[in-house]
């Protein structure tokens, strides 16, 4: 059975420590009961799901120790919160020192049915990332780290940290796990830390995918599911396809995906016999996106890498688009 995820001791302690009234304060204001929504069952308007206000969210990004690593990396950041639908909240950091957004994230309540629970499970309330950007604006790409489809920018090494904090984040406002939708496969790789595919069959052809690319680097195995350079036993190409992800923070909805049927399906699929088309990948290759300067011998070795070729005819789709829609952290 899937494993509620374990969160740090540091973590656990700070949880205890925050309370309503410092997660919904606000500067310069003196709030009520009343306005804290602790009499009377009150709404909370205006509070992110009813709890966070902006002020609220810098207190508890500074008391888990987020913000200040995210400040070694990028300077001062300025938090944004857009709540026109308090269940709907939009979080973004942005550097001042590089004019970007270094985090952003689009979040909502969601019920377990959205991502394909059947009886009692698709009434589970889920914390859904809509979206989730985590990217150092400042940092060129590098033959140590080259970009992963989908990155605009380098990552900044704090997905494992702001991961933890939508977990305590969904246990603090009830919901009974956290959901999101990869747009690629690096990124399903990044989340299959804390996260499991809802549909076995999905589990099972991203497992097949892994183990199809033991032995190559992470980001061109990653190049070579997005270019279509994956093939089956007939030859045929085959994707990755966008399918939700969860991570269970109740029996429930872990049970859901302990099932005889879900786990069938991820057996079955994941034995699928995957391999990497070299000749495809070396043709498709996007070397315009790459970093600067010749590759290390590996990568010439296997991408065959000509300075004087011409560009793949897949460099305009491989593009990123500007404005995710599904989750997309790297790193």
């Amino acid at each position: 059975m899937p494993r509620t995820p374990e969160l740090t001791t540091h973590a656990r302690r700070i949880y205890s420590r925050l309370n309503s009234a410092d997660l919904a304060a606000s500067a310069g204001e003196s709030l009520s009961l009343e306005d804290l929504g602790l009499e009377s069952g009150g709404d909370r308007v205006g509070l992110a799901f009813g709890t966070y206000s902006r002020e609220g969210l810098e207190h508890a990004l500074r008391a888990y120790g987020f913000a200040q690593r995210l400040e070694e990396r990028v300077g001062p950041v300025e938090l944004r919160l857009s709540c026109q639908d308090p269940f709907q909240p939009r979080i973004t950091l942005l550097s001042r020192r590089y004019h970007a957004a270094v985090v952003d994230l689009s979040l909502r309540q969601a019920m377990g049915a959205e991502v394909g629970f059947t009886r009692s499970a698709a009434e589970a309330p889920l914390l859904y990332v809509d979206s989730l950007l985590l990217q150092h604006p400042g940092r060129p790409f590098d033959w140590n780290r080259p970009p992963l489809p989908g990155q605009l920018h380098p990552g900044l090494s704090l997905s494992r940290d702001l991961l933890e904090l939508l977990h305590l984040m969904a246990r603090r406002i009830g919901a009974e796990g956290v959901a999101l939708m990869p747009a690629t496969f690096s990124a399903a790789c990044v989340y299959e830390r804390r996260f499991t595919f809802a549909d076995g069959v999905a589990q099972g052809h991203f497992s097949a995918l892994r183990r199809a690319g033991r032995g190559w680097p992470r980001w061109m195995l990653a190049w070579a599911v997005e270019l279509g350079c994956m093939r089956d036993a007939q030859g045929q190409p085959t994707l990755f396809t966008p399918t939700p992800m969860i991570s269970p923070l109740s029996r429930r909805v872990a049970r859901r995906l302990d099932t005889g049927g879900w786990h069938k399906a991820w057996r079955l699929h994941a034995k699928q016999a995957l391999s990497l088309d070299e000749e495809a990948l070396q043709a498709r290759f996007p070397w315009a996106r790459m970093p600067p300067g010749p590759p290390p011998e590996r990568v010439v070795e296997v991408l065959g890498y000509d300075p004087l070729a011409p560009a793949s005819l897949f460099q305009d789709a491989s593009e990123p688009a500007p404005a995710p829609v599904r989750s997309a952290a790297t790193s």
